[in-house]
């Protein structure tokens, strides 16, 4: 009986409360991000693990994460029960099965430096469930990220996050709110992971490369605002002069160094950017004091 206009701001005000809960658990999502980002400092990787809307959100960060931060292609993945044809077509039956979670993370490749982030709306999903203790036998992080209170997952996880979204404007339809949450925790996660790993300078992105016109036109905008020099020519030829690589742009930019110094020092601190940068800073200032 409501209007088109009503049902939407029913939705909308229902959408509002989603940040509120997210922002309580905000000390949740810090502790996962030192746990994940400290494995990743050892060669650890993050996992989403996840069954329908959960899994499919998973997918989405994973699939930006490596244009926007150039981290490695799985760096940041998902494993969903059905694999990717689950993607577009729903297969909820195989969220009952817990015993296929392991076989999945087996074939995948699951080792001990990795970071398990199973995502179930409900927090009891036997798949994730299942998983989380299959990265336990392993020695992995383990976070659960859920939309209920005193979960099941929780008491399989190292941190629970758990955002409390309440009931849905349909029933049952967590694609909704709580899809919503664990969208916006996800991109919490992996943002917050990809700047300790100094992927980031200030609030650029500084670690990518050209992929097609907009990247391009992009990568000049960027490379002028971090070196403060708006000659969008100059930053052409810095970037031709980097073989199209940003970071090493800035940096030679930024320190007069030569390509090839200048990844040899990324390399020396890992990829860091700012660690890199803070190197050949320091070098080039007591190689000035030594002459």
């Amino acid at each position: 009986s409501w209007t088109t206009l009503e049902l939407l701001r029913c939705i909308n005000e229902q959408d509002q409360m989603v940040a509120h809960q997210v922002a309580r658990v905000l000390p949740d999502i810090a502790k996962a991000v030192e746990i994940i980002s400290e494995r990743m400092e050892r060669g650890g990787r993050l996992v989403y693990v996840g069954t329908g809307t959960s899994g499919r959100l998973g997918y989405m960060d994973a699939a930006e994460c490596p244009p926007t931060y150039g981290c490695g292609e799985d760096a940041v993945t998902c494993v969903m029960a059905g694999g990717r044809d689950a993607v577009f077509h729903a297969q909820e039956a195989l969220e009952d099965h817990g015993e296929i979670a392991r076989s999945d993370l087996e074939k995948w490749g699951l080792k001990a430096e990795d970071t398990v982030v199973a995502a179930s709306a409900s927090g009891r999903t036997p798949y994730c469930v299942s998983a989380l203790d299959y990265a336990l036998s392993l020695g992995c992080g383990r976070v659960a990220l859920v939309c209920n209170r005193d979960s099941e997952m929780a008491r399989h996880a190292d941190v629970a996050i758990e955002v409390d979204t309440g009931p849905e404007v349909i029933m049952g339809s967590t694609r909704m709110k709580a899809g919503t949450a664990q969208k916006m925790v996800m991109n919490m996660l992996s943002t917050a992971v990809m700047v300790r790993m100094g992927r980031t300078y200030d609030n650029l992105m500084i670690m990518i490369k050209a992929r097609n016109t907009k990247a391009n036109h992009r990568m000049l905008r960027l490379f002028s605002q971090a070196v403060g020099n708006p000659d969008l020519n100059h930053a052409r030829e810095m970037l031709a002069a980097a073989d199209g690589d940003l970071g090493l742009a800035v940096l030679m930019e930024r320190t007069g160094f030569s390509l090839q110094e200048v990844q040899r020092a990324l390399e020396a601190q890992h990829g860091h950017f700012d660690r890199a940068l803070w190197s050949l800073e320091a070098h080039g200032t007591d190689s000035c004091k030594t002459g």
